[in-house]
């Protein structure tokens, strides 16, 4: 029987990754883009099978240095060189790659079809982008504070609010196309109206299970996606998936108040996966643990529930 496949796991897949840890989109039109966490151990050194010709960018963030990686097309090497951790690499399959691993290294694997980005183009009423091209190995802080964000996501994928993945999908697939597609930059976008924030802040506080999509809000405001998330930002001073944060934890703390509501259950009532992502996100926009935070508001003393 055939190894599984998943969306986006080209690269993962030519690697012999069928497991690697993956996060896609789920709100574009077209195609949605595959996330992938590559992780080469001392077992996957050698030559990889190539990876049949597909019209798709694949951007490699590396996160650890690599002194050399060479990628083969045509039967030679193509780009033959280091990397720093947190540098750029863009790639269109189109030209059908294998890659000879030298040593043990981890990325991240941003794949990304013709299909997703003429979709992302034609919402920003922008003209259709060529081509994607970086200089190998080049540093850019934008995409590695994305990918920092995105990181913690592949350790506990069930934690990952679909508004979360498509919002730094959507992030990081803009800025490529704005920094190396060739295009001039955007100008700046401007506000939401009062009664376009107010709905995009209903809709995310209706939502318990967390089931919302980027493009689910924008729709709601008559907007494309790319000029909802910037406006958003600017009106609201952060991104839909920290508002939502910031409002659930708001929540817990009016539930933390009444002694007898135990930790575990407001976790769930609020939205959160379970009490530790609960005590994760609680203790990072507070300082305090919910159950330290209730013994400082004159709550619930002693331990947890």
């Amino acid at each position: 029987m055939p190894p599984r496949r998943s969306y986006g796991d080209a690269v993962a897949h030519s690697f012999g990754m069928n497991a690697a840890p993956a996060l896609r989109t789920r709100s574009l039109p077209h195609a949605q883009i595959g996330m992938t966490r590559i992780s080469c151990g001392a077992e996957r050194i050698g030559m990889t099978p190539q990876i049949p010709p597909e019209d798709t960018f694949i951007a490699a963030i590396y996160l650890t240095d690599l002194q050399r990686h060479e990628l083969w097309s045509g039967g030679r090497p193509r780009i033959s060189q280091g990397y720093a951790a947190n540098s750029l690499r863009i790639v269109n399959l189109v030209e059908g790659y294998s890659a000879n691993i030298l040593e043990p290294h981890e990325a991240l694997s941003f794949y990304i079809p013709r299909a997703a980005l003429d979709g992302l183009a034609e919402d920003a009423g922008r003209p259709a982008i060529a081509d994607l091209r970086c200089v190998p190995g080049t540093l850019d802080p934008v995409v590695g504070h994305l990918v920092s964000a995105l990181l913690p996501a592949f350790q506990a994928p069930g934690e990952a609010s679909p508004l979360f993945i498509d919002q730094v999908a959507q992030a990081i697939t803009t800025h490529l196309a704005d920094h190396y597609g060739g295009q001039p930059q955007r100008d700046p976008k401007g506000r939401l109206a009062p009664q376009q924030l107010r709905r995009a802040k209903e809709l995310l506080a209706s939502r318990r299970d967390g089931d919302l999509t980027l493009a689910a809000l924008a729709r709601e405001c008559g907007l494309s996606r790319s000029y909802f998330l910037e406006a958003f930002r600017v009106t609201a001073g952060c991104t839909p998936h920290r508002w939502l944060q910031r409002h659930r934890v708001e929540q817990a703390k009016s539930m933390l108040r009444d002694p007898a509501a135990a930790i575990a259950e407001i976790a769930i009532l609020c939205g959160f996966a379970d009490q530790s992502h609960m005590t994760r996100v609680f203790t990072r926009l507070t300082g305090h643990s919910p159950a330290a935070w209730r013994r400082l508001a004159g709550g619930l003393p002693g331990k947890a529930r």
